[in-house]
């Protein structure tokens, strides 16, 4: 147990690396990067499905946090000191994505709480006799919509892992582009399949609704075991081709 909690915490530190060798010009590319896109979202309303979009990148969270953790090894040029430790290749595996977990709970977190904070100044800031958010509404929406992005990140979480040790095997390569864009059809379809889509309406109504997902005829259980069905075919797979099929 101790040895599988160590090897959680190596994996969960992503940025040390890279914030070494941050420099200053790729600090100024990615304050620009975020400007450009506050201001594209700005400048597109009414044209673009920003509720769409927000549920997107809800949806994918895991999905690129998986990707970041196992790439991590690639990356840094220690995949040969990683697959040579005295460990299965499942527990190695394991460790991946319990850290990618604790990634997506960390942004899921951040995400809904900003919510929260958003919702109770925009209360603050209305006039007295104006209606207000019901911000107990809104996080019984919120608790809500975060239940069910959790039971299907398994599933996502699983893919991205499966994605990264694919284009790094012999058994298929191919671009990771390619495949971050069949993960992207992949985890929107399975979304919808397993009855998860957003609710017309803003993102933060008066009603204190807020974005929720609707459920069509999927129950929660349904729906995770069905996510954990699917990740556990897909995790049997990864480690087959670690154990096979992955340079060292």
């Amino acid at each position: 147990m101790k040895a599988f909690l160590a090897l959680v915490r190596n994996d969960s530190k992503l940025k040390k690396e890279y914030r070494r060798h941050q420099s200053l010009l790729s600090k100024v590319y990615a304050v620009f990067a975020v400007v450009l896109i506050n201001a594209a979202l700005t400048f597109s309303k009414g044209y673009i499905d920003i509720n769409l979009i927000i549920r997107c990148l809800l949806i994918l969270t895991p999905f690129g946090c998986a990707i970041l953790v196992v790439n991590k090894e690639w990356q840094e040029g220690t995949t040969g000191w990683w697959l040579a430790l005295p460990y299965s290749r499942s527990l190695l595996l394991s460790a991946k994505w319990v850290a990618s977990f604790w990634h997506v709970l960390k942004m899921y977190g951040i995400f809904f709480a900003s919510i929260m904070i958003i919702a109770s100044i925009y209360n603050l800031t209305l006039p007295v006799f104006t209606p207000k958010m019901q911000l107990l509404d809104l996080l019984q929406a919120c608790a809500r919509d975060l239940s069910w992005l959790l039971i299907i990140s398994p599933f996502s979480i699983t893919l991205g892992a499966l994605m990264v040790i694919l284009t790094r095997s012999y058994w298929i390569p191919g671009s990771l582009i390619i495949w971050f864009m069949f993960g992207l059809m992949t985890n929107l379809y399975v979304a919808e399949a397993l009855g998860l889509s957003s609710q017309k309406g803003s993102f933060v109504s008066h009603s204190g609704q807020g974005f929720c997902f609707s459920i069509n005829g999927s129950d929660f259980v349904t729906t995770f075991l069905i996510s954990l069905a699917l990740s556990s075919l897909l995790f049997v797979f990864s480690v087959y081709l670690l154990k096979k099929h992955v340079e060292v």
